[in-house]
């Protein structure tokens, strides 16, 4: 929403914060201009409908106005809101938007939808990370800063020269502090024996260093010679600060990993209710809405939800949906093997050659899916593969192309539980009739996933921990892939769970899908009887 070329690339939050810097010292044009404008005269011709922030920011451009304040002048007369998550589940987001649209929690009615999504976003929002990379990127950009160019006396240029010192040499420490801790394998490194380290290499406080970097960088700005890579600055304060404020707090865990030669230092939160329970808690009233929130009971204890009331609506689609659990083949880590492998890609292959429509196999994982794929055989029609770092335009091509085979004999998509093929991608009537999910996309073994059990086992005993920390994540990504069929009330899909394990996790399915029963993998040509049966009765209804 900033029209200023240096700001608006920026993540809104560093954005924000630059630009109350830039608002108090007068040199945002945008800024004053939108102060000399009448307002309630401009506002006045926004009365009434609705206005989407790329109208807004347009309107802004058009009159050299700043389209954020303009956006937030309607917001103070709007009664309805829609925005996402992050603005309310981050803190700092929060508490400046609110005062920035004068409102409070306290009178305000929360509508969370896609609520299957907040403990994922809560738990992301409250976590972050920084590479060797990124603090050698932060270390090239303050060495550029000329002091002799931001100094306006001598004293200054003294003051500027010590913080520059300090902040390089501290930089470099901290590069090489990480560098000599980690390990090939994931390590827990806290942030108590990060600051010990580092404090006693430097004699610096951790704290002095940070705040010679904020005044070098702020005063940097202010005198119009702002560092490059900007946001490579802010991020690591922000990283900085965040380490600094979880170093005794239990929620979070603080790990050393490696991707190639580049090492990562990751603040992982492992309690969504840190960024959740504050909202609901200081909220009128909240309201979650899902399609695929099974069992609700985990969701509401997991988010810190005090008092809760549950309304169920039975959806147009309900019993549209066949579901088949496959037994024999599975995807557990102990059970893999060569043989397992080519087990799973003997029947996809079998099950996929006779289907004429459009059929997804989604996996738990991109090396189980290229270690199955690159077994099967025999199939005889257009084949889409979700890879691993494609653009965006390249997969929106792909679903494409597969929607439109339906026309002549169907095709097949291959991809992974919880990416870009099967969540927030939508097929609808023909473009998928038949949805293969192979595998329980359980979390892969991990120090934080380990972490989390051991927090959750102290706070809910050793069963829902398991529950929580794998079960329900898993299961979400399962009943969003399986939601993926229906959209309307003429949608309908046949699903086969391809893993022993669905038996025992029944419970965790959405109840507007029918539960078929339990088939062995061998009795393919069953399995192909019911499939084809099932969506022959439906094509001839619709």
């Amino acid at each position: 929403m900033c029209l200023l070329e240096s700001l608006r690339r920026l993540p809104y939050k560093i954005m924000v914060k630059l630009c109350e810097t830039y608002k108090a010292k007068g040199m945002c044009p945008y800024h004053l201009a939108f102060k000399q404008e009448s307002t309630e005269r401009l506002l006045e011709t926004l009365k009434g409908g609705i206005h989407h922030a790329d109208r807004l920011y347009k309107l802004g451009k058009e009159l050299g106005i700043c389209p954020h304040e303009l956006s937030l002048e309607v917001a103070k007369r709007s009664r309805v809101i829609a925005l996402s998550y992050l603005y309310l589940l981050d803190s700092d987001l929060r508490k400046v938007l609110l005062i920035n649209m004068d409102k409070t929690l306290d009178q305000a009615i929360l509508i969370f939808d896609e609520a299957h999504n907040v403990i994922e976003v809560a738990q992301e929002v409250e976590s972050t990370s920084i590479t060797t990379k990124d603090i050698e990127s932060v270390l090239t950009s303050i060495k550029e800063i000329k002091v002799g160019k931001i100094a306006r006396n001598r004293e200054e240029f003294e003051e500027f020269s010590k913080y520059k010192y300090a902040v390089v040499r501290a930089l470099k420490v901290m590069r090489q502090l990480l560098l000599e801790k980690s390990t090939r394998e994931e390590k827990l490194y806290s942030a108590k024996e990060f600051i010990t380290d580092f404090e006693l290499k430097t004699r610096e406080s951790l704290l002095i260093v940070m705040d010679y970097l904020e005044r070098l960088v702020k005063t940097a700005v202010l005198r119009r010679r702002r560092p490059r890579n900007m946001l490579s600055i802010e991020e690591f304060i922000d990283f900085l600060n965040k380490l600094i404020d979880t170093t005794y707090d239990e929620r979070y865990v603080h790990v050393l990993s490696h991707r190639g030669d580049t090492v990562i230092y990751s603040v992982y939160c492992i309690d969504p209710q840190v960024a959740i329970k504050p909202i609901v808690e200081d909220s009128f009233i909240t309201i979650h809405m899902s399609a695929t929130l099974s069992p609700i009971s985990h969701y509401v204890e997991i988010c810190g939800i005090p008092k809760s009331v549950e309304f169920k609506v039975r959806p147009v689609y309900a019993g549209r949906v066949k579901a088949l659990i496959v037994e024999g083949l599975t995807t557990a880590y102990e059970e893999r093997s060569e043989e397992m492998y080519s087990r799973i890609a003997d029947f996809l292959s079998e099950i996929t050659s006779h289907l004429d429509c459009n059929t997804a196999i989604f996996f738990p994982s991109y090396e189980v899916m290229n270690e199955v794929f690159s077994r099967m055989k025999h199939i005889e029609k257009p084949i889409f593969v979700e890879r691993r770092g494609e653009s965006t335009r390249e997969i929106e091509e792909k679903i494409k192309k597969f929607k439109e085979c339906w026309r002549s004999g169907g095709g097949l998509l291959l991809g992974v539980l919880g990416g870009r093929t099967c969540e927030g991608v939508d097929y609808p009537g023909r473009e998928l009739e038949v949805e293969i999910i192979v595998g329980v996309p359980y979390p892969e073994p991990s120090l934080t996933t380990y972490a989390q059990m051991k927090y959750y086992e102290a706070k809910y005993g050793k069963e829902r921990a398991f529950e929580y920390v794998y079960k329900v994540p898993a299961m979400r990504k399962v009943n969003q892939a399986i939601g993926r069929l229906v959209r309307g009330p003429d949608d309908y899909g046949v699903v086969l769970l391809v893993d022993s394990r669905y038996k025992a996790l029944m419970e965790y399915l959405v109840d507007w899908i029918n539960i078929l029963g339990t088939q062995s993998y061998e009795r393919t040509n069953r399995i192909l009887e019911s499939i084809t049966s099932i969506i022959r009765k439906f094509r001839q209804l619709t």
